[in-house]
């Protein structure tokens, strides 16, 4: 089926990578009918970039982070004209044929993934199949996918990115939108928890590719500014979903894990902050 669609892309302050991308989606092999940038107030010349660019759809907001902007791609896409949304940042080039692929395999009430890759074109096998809210004593991310997984032609997720999800304007209806507070990390987590809740399955397609342009950390575990939403948006994930022992208990154990990871005083001080920041927050949804 010819299907229209909107891709939306959250940018801040990456124009040389958002060049790429934006490439790519004009050269996909299935056209894209609207091609909005959602410009969290850069300030590297991607604002006077955009400026000169006849066909795309720009809308400048303050920087709201990652979660800020994926909340206004969500709803603006999901209000153009058209059938499909697809959603991505603006580190993660898609392959020409990676919208087809994911276009073969849609049903109603899926959500469809592509199959991120590392720039040497190996798999990326970051997407949680399986989430854990019952176990205090085990990480949210229970099984992660592994090599032998890519037997399959499609996969089913639980806990997957914001990085390429193609849907049907019916999820925002269903489901809402992205938890925009969050700012940064997890919130995609959170919101397929919801869209799973809602009915939905979501399936990673092998054979749909976009290769991530800059590598993940090598350690997690150390701390940057980024460790206080890491923290908190961990703990309101568990008090939000989890069962009564993973809302008792796991907040305590990620205090234990990230004070042994502490190299400060403002890093302990983070950590409780975060904390408590996560037991006491208000969702908007």
């Amino acid at each position: 089926m010819n299907y229209k669609v909107t891709a939306a892309v959250v940018t801040f302050n990456r124009l040389d990578l958002l060049k790429k991308v934006v490439d790519a989606l004009h050269e996909q092999s299935h056209k894209i009918e609207n091609i909005m940038i959602i410009n969290n107030s850069s300030t590297d010349g991607t604002e006077e970039w955009l400026s000169m660019q006849k066909d795309l759809f720009v809308i400048k907001q303050e920087n709201l982070g990652s979660s800020g902007g994926q909340y206004r791609a969500f709803n603006e896409a999901a209000a153009s004209d058209c059938d499909l949304v697809w959603i991505m940042d603006d580190d993660v080039v898609p392959e020409k044929d990676c919208l087809k692929k994911l276009i073969e395999h849609y049903q109603p009430g899926h959500v469809m993934f592509p199959l991120r890759l590392y720039r040497d074109k190996t798999p990326y096998l970051n997407d949680c199949i399986e989430l854990n809210l019952s176990n205090p004593f085990k990480h949210i991310w229970k099984r992660v996918i592994a090599g032998s997984d890519l037997a399959n032609e499609t996969i089913e997720l639980q806990g997957p990115t914001f990085e390429g999800p193609l849907f049907a304007k019916e999820l925002k209806e269903k489901v809402g939108l992205p938890e925009k507070k969050f700012f940064i990390f997890a919130d995609d987590t959170e919101y397929f928890i919801r869209a799973q809740r809602a009915g939905f399955k979501m399936l990673l397609v092998r054979d749909a590719n976009l290769v991530r342009m800059i590598d993940p950390p090598d350690n997690l575990s150390a701390f940057t500014w980024k460790s206080f939403y890491s923290i908190r948006n961990l703990v309101v994930i568990d008090k939000l979903y989890g069962n009564f022992f993973v809302k008792l208990l796991r907040p305590i154990a990620y205090s234990f894990l990230f004070l042994k990871h502490s190299r400060s005083f403002g890093d302990i001080k983070t950590t409780f902050k975060a904390v408590w920041a996560g037991l006491t927050y208000q969702s908007d949804n």
